[in-house]
């Protein structure tokens, strides 16, 4: 084997390493991104149960109205109750959706590119990854 026959051998393993080195980068964002995704997806199912008793709150505003003319409460106090009652579901609904979201970037991949960094400067400037 002639020398320059393994020096391309090995430049030929280095520049794999290297392309399966960024492909698993390029996948650590995208499996952080999906699971901050799938998180966030809970909230959303919070936020849509506030939506619907704002809407049950709109119907039921309108309903009490019609039936309650004919009760002994006026008409004011009635409705004043069912208001505060679903607007008080609603911003319950709303707070827990959004105490549910998760409001952070990628720290893995961040973390790792900081690894990265050290160890490419300890290995390349042959200093330590502290100076």
């Amino acid at each position: 084997m002639s020398e320059s026959t393994g020096y391309g051998s090995l430049i030929g393993r280095i520049r794999e390493n290297v392309r399966t080195y960024i492909r698993k980068q390029i996948e650590l964002p995208k499996q952080e991104i999906s699971e901050l995704i799938q998180a966030n997806l809970r909230a959303l199912l919070w936020f849509a149960i506030a939506l619907l008793c704002i809407w049950l709150f709109l119907v039921t505003f309108v309903v009490l109205v019609v039936a309650l003319i004919a009760l002994l409460l006026p008409l004011w106090a009635a409705a004043l109750l069912a208001l505060a009652l679903f607007a008080a579901i609603a911003a319950v609904c709303g707070y827990v959706g959004y105490k549910k979201l998760v409001l952070h970037g990628p720290d893995r991949t961040i973390k790792q590119l900081k690894e990265t960094a050290r160890w490419l400067k300890t290995r390349l400037l042959g200093r330590s990854a502290s100076s």
